[in-house]
């Protein structure tokens, strides 16, 4: 395992923890096989739609930030996602990217279909995990946790108020 204060090069792993990571159509394009890649991103630049991957990242983040809603806390930061479910939200995001952009449909294959379906079982039952919560600086500031400080704490009679 490398130095804790090193960044390990897939950019997911900071000081032996997992973190939230922004969902964009790059981290769609770096996890494809060779022939996925190229086929997805030449379409999607043909394509008349301004950056369509980036629009279909976008819906795939908010869809899963929905879900991730009834589990945990939401990293402040729009298209954040928690790297410990990634992999699912790339087989969904791969899966709709697919199916939406004209001629990379044979790309599909039932493996792939099968992750896309596992993912969307995972996605419906994420209030059943735990999640790591967003750094501090990227916590909503009504979800941050204040401890009380020692002139905070009051004892009275024995019992702390």
């Amino acid at each position: 395992m490398p130095a804790p204060s090193l960044l390990r090069k897939s950019g997911l792993i900071l000081a032996g923890h997992l973190m939230w990571i922004i969902l964009d159509s790059e981290a769609l394009l770096s996890r494809l096989s060779g022939p996925e890649h190229q086929a997805l991103d030449r379409v999607a630049m043909d394509w008349q739609q301004d950056d369509v991957l980036g629009q279909i990242a976008h819906e795939v983040a908010e869809e899963w930030r929905g879900a991730l809603r009834r589990a945990t806390v939401v990293d402040t930061r729009p298209d954040a996602v928690p790297s410990e479910v990634l992999i699912h939200i790339l087989a969904d995001f791969r899966y709709r990217a697919f199916t939406r952009l004209p001629g990379v449909g044979n790309l599909l294959d039932e493996r792939r279909v099968e992750e896309w379906k596992r993912a969307l079982s995972i996605r419906d039952n994420l209030h059943k995990m735990s999640y790591e919560r967003p750094d501090a600086e990227h916590c909503p500031v009504d979800e941050k946790v204040s401890l009380p400080t020692p002139h905070m704490i009051r004892v009275n009679r024995g019992i702390l108020d």
